[in-house]
């Protein structure tokens, strides 16, 4: 019942943590132009892959954290503190330019065309729906779960994230709807909301950072 209780606790704010940053309403423009002469099926194909990598790229990230601390010998502060100050910076960048990772991609949806025609793990899953950001906030949550509680709290933030990616499908599968509906200018200021949103996430992860380094300096 503890159990339960905990994840109705806390799945939705795993899920309002990372879908900011995954932001799929700013991967949509880069997904239409990418499979604009795909038949339906083909873009399902690529759809459904793109989240799927991108789940599988969290979730090693996930449980790879803890083994990364223990190589470099990085506390579980540090990982707070820098993870936030990196979903700060995107933050930012979400609030006053309207960009995300989706729109960091290198080459122009045509370069990649030319390229190779599975766009399924690169550019879709990474950088755009599981850049920087969507990393440095599941490891951030995953720095937060109790020694006491880590097969638990792992198994929470694992369903937060696969519930997070298929809200992701769910907006790719029907990206040229949304896409059509919401305009330029719409998906722009989404992704505006999403930025302050997320901003309240980094600051609560520095906050905590700081938190623990305070008390480990004073004991």
């Amino acid at each position: 019942m503890e159990e339960l209780n905990a994840a109705v606790r806390y799945i939705p704010a795993i899920v309002l943590g990372l879908l900011p940053i995954m932001n799929p309403l700013s991967t949509i423009p880069l997904f239409l132009a990418l499979t604009k002469h795909m038949p339906e099926k083909e873009k399902d194909h690529q759809a459904r892959m793109a989240c799927f990598y991108a789940f599988a790229i969290l979730s090693a990230f996930l449980f790879l954290g803890n083994a990364i601390i223990a190589v470099f010998g990085i506390s579980l502060a540090g990982i707070r503190v820098a993870g936030g100050l990196i979903i700060l910076v995107l933050a930012f960048r979400m609030l006053f330019t309207g960009e995300t990772d989706a729109s960091t991609v290198d080459e122009s949806p045509d370069q990649i065309k030319r390229a190779t025609l599975d766009f399924s793990f690169s550019p879709l899953a990474m950088p755009s729906l599981a850049g920087p950001g969507s990393i440095a906030v599941v490891m951030g949550y995953g720095s937060q779960i109790p020694g006491d509680s880590t097969v638990i709290g792992h198994a929470i933030v694992v369903v937060g994230v696969a519930i997070t990616v298929m809200i992701a499908y769910v907006a790719l599968f029907f990206s040229s709807w949304i896409a059509r509906a919401l305009g330029e200018h719409g998906i722009e200021a989404v992704t505006k909301v999403m930025g302050f949103l997320l901003a309240c996430v980094a600051v609560q992860f520095i906050a905590s950072g700081v938190r623990e380094f305070v008390v480990s300096f004073g004991s």
